[in-house]
């Protein structure tokens, strides 16, 4: 009698395992499926040349809609992700630079579907002697 009680506990706990496992290849199936996600995101001027500063306001954030697996989409409000944009070689006076071509700082797998404004325009004015 005590080998059927046991058997009857061990097809329980098969029983267990198998809608675990069901359930964790439904999720991956799930998560992996793309999709898209809008982010709004700070704006960070880098890499100023020397001599020159900020005259005026730069834009201080940006939509961006991004596009990717679900998890990575998933995951994304818990990293640093901001709109890095270079100034390396940049001259004083007006600046046009194309936020699509600006760095996210994102996973390979995740592209850059689309970018509110399209363009960031500052003014760069030489530093006072």
């Amino acid at each position: 009698m005590t080998a059927h009680v046991k058997g009857r506990e061990w097809l329980k706990g098969v029983k267990v395992l198998s809608v675990l496992l069901s359930v964790l290849i439904w999720l991956s199936v799930i998560l992996e499926r793309p999709g898209e996600m809008l982010l709004v995101l700070p704006v960070n001027l880098h890499r100023m040349p020397a001599g020159l500063k900020l005259d005026g306001a730069a834009p201080a954030e940006v939509e961006v809609v991004v596009a990717g697996p679900r998890i990575l989409l998933f995951l994304l409000p818990f990293h640093q992700t901001r709109c890095d944009i270079d100034l390396a070689g940049a001259q004083p006076g007006l600046q046009q630079v194309s936020l699509k071509e600006a760095e996210f700082n994102l996973d390979p797998e995740i592209k850059v579907v689309h970018v509110a404004p399209a363009t960031a325009s500052f003014v760069l004015a030489a530093r006072e002697k």
